[in-house]
């Protein structure tokens, strides 16, 4: 249709008729499409889809701007590979309890399961009502302690179409009315089913003992919410800065640097390798995600050291499970690790692996570098400071704890997670002065080692930073990661006010570069970047003065 015109509505039927077996439905319907001009076309078989319509099996082709299919009910093909008990269009026979035929410990249920004792058309509200008999069932067979139950299905379902115009049409039991009366009935309906998606309850931590020691008590004062996973679970870097302090200074000559940067420097047959570790909490219940953004993460002091990755052991921790569960995961995890290393130019050449409480997986990562390594040292006043990634990480993931946090931005976050930096470190490398990856300290914290460890002053500029899409909302609603406080006490930056201040210490899981260069550099650099799909930005610079921050 033409800009601003009406648009023409056609409907393409494989079948005799575009209703089921009501003459009265199929009346009502027509008539409905007829007053709106829908052309209906029944009988035909599609042979193309392409952008510019429909071509059918009788050489007619109907253009079109927008196609939707709704091809029904149809059996995996994958089905008919299995041994697997099926009716002849593919699906599975299931027996009055949900159960596959012939498998005491196998259910189906929803459109891949056929009732053998009560065939039924597929509609979702069979496999609604099949769900908690279903739970029943499992729960009853997983844990030996009860019996199973049988699902018991109805004769008919209530069938409510819109026939536009705010009316609609309803059928059952062979019986067919319509009006607007049941457009409002149907609307409401849709719209209760509908906001159970919009505004999610908000889950409720397991409560605190009756009695709580006193440090508990004061570690958990105010809101009582769950501890953050990913770099929100770190302790805080108050706490490791004095713990570092009492360790010994390196003494070996082949250490050539201890705590306090990226990785550990050593000299090995006069070849300089970095070394790291790093480990993360479980956010997300698939293995072979959180495996390959471990990865990156750990891989992420490498790159900002100007080192390419050599070697890597895994440390994992699964929650307890059975054997079987055990090995679907363990070889999630290494697969989806191996890739990430791979690419990297990497091996994992072992590790160690436990169960626990919960998922933990880590890496301790080797690198090689061909000249200095690029250190926290080394900004000067008047270098720029470029990140190469969004920051609102910890944000996310603690709204997402609770329920609170848009699916669709999460999911875009963990796209970027794990993707890896090894380009833009490499396009960074010849001209950082100084380097670092922004994890679980923040944007702040980590900036602030690098003036302190260079002897500079930040200004760090609010509105340029990169932000992942819904973090600044949820940041404004007040969620905030468990270890943003001690980031904020440990790294203040004067004049950072609302959420985007808060958010400069929010804690970064794989989290991007930040890197010092020259500010005459700084325009082609952010072009390669860009070019190679970093949402890279100038975030502030450096310059004279006592090592601190302010936002500008």
């Amino acid at each position: 249709a033409a800009v601003g015109g009406a648009a023409r509505v056609a409907i393409i039927e494989a079948g005799p008729e575009i209703a089921g077996k009501t003459p009265e439905t199929t009346l009502r319907l027509r008539a409905a499409m007829a007053r709106l001009g829908v052309a209906v076309h029944t009988g035909a078989q599609v042979v193309r889809i392409h952008e510019n319509g429909v071509d059918l099996a009788d050489g007619e082709t109907i253009r079109a701007r927008f196609i939707l299919g709704t091809a029904g009910a149809h059996a995996q093909g994958w089905l008919a590979q299995s041994p697997l008990p099926l009716t002849d269009a593919g699906f599975i026979r299931v027996d009055s309890h949900l159960r596959v035929e012939g498998h005491w410990d196998l259910f189906a249920a929803g459109d891949c399961a056929h009732l053998s004792h009560a065939p039924r058309p597929k509609a979702g509200v069979y496999a609604v009502r099949e769900a908690p008999v279903l739970l029943h069932n499992l729960a009853a067979v997983l844990t030996g302690t009860g019996h199973t139950k049988p699902y018991r299905p109805q004769k008919d379902y209530l069938k409510l179409i819109t026939l536009g115009e705010k009316s609609a049409l309803a059928e059952k039991w062979g019986r067919t009315v319509s009006g607007p009366a049941l457009w409002r009935w149907k609307n409401r309906i849709d719209t209760k089913f509908m906001a159970k998606f919009q505004a999610l309850p908000q889950m409720a931590p397991d409560p605190l003992p009756a009695q709580v020691t006193e440090g508990v008590a004061a570690e958990l004062a105010g809101a009582h919410k769950p501890l953050c996973a990913g770099c929100g679970s770190k302790v805080g870097p108050g706490t490791l800065s004095q713990a570092l302090a009492a360790l010994p200074r390196p003494g070996r000559a082949d250490v050539l640097t201890g705590p306090g940067d990226d990785a550990a420097v050593l000299e090995i047959g006069g070849r300089k390798q970095v070394l790291t570790t790093d480990h993360l909490r479980a956010f997300t219940e698939d293995p072979a995600l959180l495996a390959r953004i471990a990865a990156v993460h750990a891989l992420g002091d490498v790159w900002a050291m100007g080192a390419k990755p050599q070697a890597a052991l895994a440390s994992v921790i699964l929650p307890r499970m059975a054997e079987a569960l055990q090995a679907r995961s363990m070889g999630d995890v290494m697969r989806a690790a191996a890739d990430v290393f791979t690419a990297a130019g990497a091996e994992i050449v072992g590790g160690h692996s436990t169960m626990g409480a919960e998922m933990t997986l880590g890496f301790t990562v080797t690198g090689l570098l061909e000249g200095a390594p690029i250190t926290t040292a080394g900004a000067r006043s008047g270098d720029v400071a470029i990140l190469t990634r969004p920051i609102g990480a910890g944000t996310l993931l603690a709204a997402e704890m609770l329920g609170q946090a848009d699916g669709r931005d999460v999911a875009a976050m963990f796209a970027t997670m794990q993707t890896p930096q090894g380009e833009a470190a490499a396009i960074l490398a010849p001209q950082a002065h100084a380097m670092t990856d922004v994890t679980g300290f923040g944007l702040a914290g980590h900036m602030l080692a690098i003036c302190t460890a260079s002897g500079v002053a930040g200004e760090i500029t609010l509105d340029a930073i990169p932000l992942y899409d819904g973090a600044l909302a949820l940041a404004e609603a007040g969620h905030r990661s468990s270890l943003w406080e001690a980031n904020r006490a440990t790294a203040p930056v004067d004049d950072a006010t609302g959420a985007r201040g808060a958010l400069l210490h929010d804690p970064q899981t794989a989290g991007g570069l930040l890197a010092a260069v020259a500010e005459g550099e700084a325009e082609a650099l952010l072009a390669a970047l860009r070019e190679a799909g970093h949402a890279a930005a100038v975030v502030g610079r450096f310059v004279a003065g006592a090592p601190g921050l302010r936002a500008v």
